[in-house]
């Protein structure tokens, strides 16, 4: 959201936790990742979303899905059941962008994956589709608990119960980065979420991000800022610091990307 800006920061809290933002465009001629928040004294949801780059209305879906997420929590509170809130606002929002339609009024390819995060206290609820990412740091150790909906998942996992030959997966493999679930599919995909509260404890901190920094920085450089810094937007800048230079010493075009981080007090 707010694409005109280049680069976007924004920190916010409650009476639970602190959330920072980062948003940058990178190389990218549009900004097709949007994200939202709203915070109450003690909860809020957080919602990241990266517009499906290979269709049309990438940025047009992912804004729309952090729009509606927004608006349904609002109208909804108080939220009573936090996994069905989640669940049946992915349908419908996965509904609505089906449904957008071109300017001509033909039916277009539309898609954004999703992360999204409840915290109540100190439960975290939260579901995702596609491939942006969501990870808990507690303890010095950091554990993503989204799935990666991709082609190359389905490979490991068939690779694993010895369903595929090893020439077959290196073939596949190929078309890992390809998605196999994300809003704006005619038949809803996977919606991962959890069954029961993920209780949060003192210093933890959550990181949820598009592909634009994950792509660039291993899990083990994530958590080696996120040991070194304290402070979210020190940290934030850190990340975005180091995302750039490893892109130029690659030298490949950046990606858009999205990063919030949340500490709980």
């Amino acid at each position: 959201m707010m694409d005109e800006m280049k680069n976007i920061q924004i920190t916010d809290r409650n009476e639970l936790f602190d959330v920072a933002f980062i948003q940058v465009i990178g190389d990218r001629s549009a900004q097709e990742d949007s994200f939202g928040f709203k915070l109450y004294s003690n909860e809020g949801i957080i919602v990241v979303c990266d517009g499906m780059g290979g269709y049309e209305k990438g940025k047009e879906s992912s804004e729309l899905a952090v729009k509606n997420f927004i608006n349904e929590y609002e109208l909804q509170q108080p939220i009573l059941n936090p996994i069905s809130f989640l669940q049946e606002t992915s349908l419908r929002v996965n509904q609505k962008i089906f449904d957008l339609a071109g300017v001509d009024g033909r039916k277009v390819n539309c898609g954004t994956t999703l992360v999204a995060v409840y915290i109540n206290g100190n439960a975290l609820y939260w579901n995702s589709m596609g491939d942006s990412r969501a990870y808990l740091f507690r303890n010095g150790e950091m554990v993503q608990f989204t799935l990666d909906h991709n082609y190359s998942t389905v490979l490991n996992e068939q690779k694993k119960a010895g369903l595929i030959t090893e020439e077959r997966y290196k073939d596949e493999i190929k078309k890992g980065e390809v998605l196999i679930s994300y809003l704006g599919m005619k038949d809803i995909g996977l919606i991962d979420y959890n069954n029961s509260p993920l209780y949060l404890e003192h210093k933890d901190r959550i990181i949820v991000m598009s592909d634009g920094l994950y792509k660039l920085l291993s899990d083990k450089e994530i958590k080696t800022v996120l040991l070194q810094e304290d402070d979210l937007n020190h940290a934030l800048n850190s990340l975005e610091k180091i995302a750039a230079n490893k892109s130029k010493i690659k030298q490949t075009k950046r990606d858009n990307m999205t990063v919030a981080l949340i500490a709980i007090r």
